[in-house]
């Protein structure tokens, strides 16, 4: 009886003291804490094993409020305010450290739409940085190497090597995120009208951060809107005549892919009464206006 009395009384106690893991989240802007976050594989961020030591697991906020403020403050119309985010970056530089510290395992566990709008926006925020770190300039090709030789789109400067393709260990370039990541994991010519090479004749940058929840609406918001701009695709019905943005000739097998031909991909988003005139008049592409989409200066 002793001897029984004794153990339940040592298994009361057991049970009394032991930590079933509460802990308090870490704070930060962009990671939210979980209760289940220590025990189970989460899809939007990394977990670790609830018996092993050290901090508590984090998960991404895909809401990536801090690039949304950024773009929520600084888009004006069809330009974005680099002054202004020269004179206060903590928003723009707090977001760039927190997509930094994003590991492959962590992204590796997102769905497909989280990860697509992840490396839209991390395209966006760092060309906006780029231009930013060399604010004023007017235009960011001239950014590009000595006598041009390297475009400033193929310059490492992307802190985050783990994603580097061929595994380098380099820092990544603009355009790693643009043709080796973007173009060849998601294969959606919508992302054309999303990523902003800081210029006049690219697709404005849209007033919000790219998230997974709105991905496919907002992709497809970005299309019509750039297909249907006067300034960048004129359909010339006095001269019979359709004026295309370059980027329908650089990227035309991407618009093949998706519907057939940049024909067919134009008459998915232009009005219906235009589609007899897209199939059969004369295609021009304009020339490119490289020039910084910087915002009008105000009086």
């Amino acid at each position: 009886m002793f001897t029984s009395l004794t153990l339940l009384s040592l298994v009361s106690v057991a049970i009394n003291t032991h930590d079933f893991g509460t802990h308090t989240a870490e704070p930060s802007s962009l990671y939210t804490e979980t209760p289940r976050a220590r025990s189970s594989q989460q899809t939007t961020g990394t977990t670790r094993d609830s018996s092993a030591p050290g901090p508590a697991a984090r998960i991404f906020d895909h809401t990536h409020s801090l690039w949304n403020q950024t773009l929520a403050q600084n888009v004006r119309g069809d330009g974005f305010d680099y002054a202004s985010v020269k004179k206060r970056p903590d928003k723009l530089t707090a977001y760039l450290d927190l997509v930094h510290g994003v590991t492959p395992d962590e992204l590796g566990s997102w769905t497909a739409p989280q990860r697509f709008a992840f490396w839209i926006n991390v395209y966006n925020a760092h060309t906006v940085k780029k231009v930013v770190d060399n604010y004023p300039i007017k235009s960011i090709k001239k950014l590009s190497g000595v006598f041009g030789f390297k475009s400033v789109f193929d310059e490492d400067f992307i802190d985050m090597p783990l994603f580097k393709p061929g595994g380098k260990g380099k820092k990544l370039s603009l355009n790693d995120i643009e043709h080796k990541i973007l173009r060849r994991q998601f294969k959606d010519a919508r992302l054309h009208s999303a990523v902003n090479c800081a210029s006049h004749s690219c697709p404005p940058l849209r007033n919000e951060a790219f998230t997974a929840d709105k991905l496919d609406a907002q992709l497809g918001e970005q299309m019509r809107a750039f297909i249907n701009d006067p300034k960048r695709n004129q359909f010339d019905k006095k001269k019979d005549l359709l004026r295309l943005s370059k980027i329908f000739d650089w990227f035309q097998e991407d618009f093949k892919r998706d519907a057939g031909s940049v024909r067919a991909y134009l008459i998915r988003y232009a009005p219906p009464e235009d589609a007899e005139f897209i199939r059969t008049k004369r295609i021009k592409f304009l020339s490119y206006d490289w020039a910084l989409n910087d915002v009008e200066p105000t009086d």
